[in-house]
């Protein structure tokens, strides 16, 4: 009871002390959002030691460039059973910065809107049709999408705890089995799902853990149906970005353990790779529509955790919440202004859009 009591009172004092735009939302959003927040904080409240332990050893993949193996699929899913979390007790549950769609508007309004009018709308989907979410996390997204379209959507994802959660979510709304399921595994190995199964296909930020881009898009192809088109939103190294300027550098090492990303590719080698497989790119830009970067987005989520932060250290000064509580936020917002920083400066981009499509055969 005082865990809860203790989760309860520190989301409140971040909410009205870090900017978050909890209150720009309907009464039912907002009771989504409180709701979701608190039961994450309860679960960061009671998180074992050893979670705790293998969550900060997970950030040494991203020191890397690669996946390549059993170790790193470990770490990935070390990574993400307790970032989802955190990533909940804030506006960023989806566990991404989505393009920017309107400025007045907070993380979640954003996101909202660009499940739908900038992805969902472009896949051409309705009720009977079947989508592909690769890369599901706590399945909220399939569910917005779901909802959007009437479409059926499978999630899948290597983490069986978000799978778990995602399961119950979509029970408790009444949509398991029916428009939504969901599928433990890694999109590394063959997709567990039989040709020509599916009629779109996406991912949001998802895809830095391919070991192999190209056959992993052959096995994509291989479960779409002819016609079926595919959105990739994702993390990539733009034009204005220097190998050889040691800040640019520093930036992309920090920036990558902010975002949780291994590879830094370029979307000209999404491009080729897609077309190479037999993919017909529709489209390949930035998909902020208003003002074109991110950043302010990522700035008001690190105001929302760096002051997070600020409450949580004084109440374990005050031994008032677990030690490990301090420890898990000093990593999470170490390197928040340098995502800002290399946005501004067009250096890198967590929103820049793919869309393609795989051909129509014709009989």
């Amino acid at each position: 009871m005082m865990r809860a009591c203790s989760a309860i009172a520190v989301l409140v004092a971040a909410i009205f002390l870090g900017g978050c735009s909890y209150f720009q939302q309907s009464p039912a959003v907002l009771w989504y959002r409180l709701s979701t927040s608190a039961t994450a904080l309860y679960a960061l409240f009671t998180l074992p030691q050893e979670h705790v332990d293998s969550f900060l050893k997970s950030y040494e993949l991203f020191d890397k460039e690669a996946v390549t193996g059993k170790e790193d699929a470990e770490n990935i899913v070390n990574y993400y059973q307790v970032i989802n979390h955190l990533c909940a007790v804030g506006d960023v549950e989806k566990m991404y910065i989505p393009p920017v769609m309107d400025l007045k508007n907070g993380i979640f309004a954003n996101q909202m809107e660009w499940e739908e009018k900038g992805m969902a709308d472009k896949l051409s989907v309705g009720a009977g049709k079947k989508v592909l979410d690769v890369g599901c996390g706590r399945g909220r997204i399939a569910h917005h999408v779901a909802k959007h379209t009437g479409a059926q959507v499978t999630g899948l994802n290597i983490d069986k705890s978000q799978i778990g959660m995602a399961k119950a979510y979509a029970e408790a709304e009444g949509m398991l089995g029916k428009d939504l399921n969901f599928v433990q595994g890694n999109y590394n190995d063959p997709l567990p799902f039989a040709n020509e199964t599916f009629d779109a296909l996406y991912h949001v930020q998802a895809l830095t853990y391919a070991q192999d881009l190209k056959q992993l898009l052959v096995e994509m192809n291989r479960v779409l149906k002819p016609g079926a088109k595919i959105s990739f939103l994702d993390w990539f190294k733009l034009d204005k970005y220097n190998p050889d300027d040691a800040h640019h550098h520093k930036l992309l090492q920090e920036v990558k353990a902010v975002i949780g990303a291994v590879k830094t590719p370029s979307a000209e080698e999404y491009n080729t790779a897609l077309k190479e497989v037999g993919f017909e790119v529709i489209f390949s830009g930035e998909a902020s529509i208003d003002g074109g970067h991110q950043w302010p987005l990522v700035q008001q989520a690190d105001v929302f955790y760096t002051t997070f932060k600020s409450i949580v250290d004084t109440l374990t000064a005050f031994h008032i919440i677990p030690a490990h509580f301090k420890v898990l936020l000093e990593r999470l917002v170490e390197g928040g202004q340098s995502f800002v920083e290399a946005d501004k400066l067009g250096l890198f981009t967590t929103s820049w859009q793919i869309i393609a499509q795989k051909p129509v055969v014709k009989r």
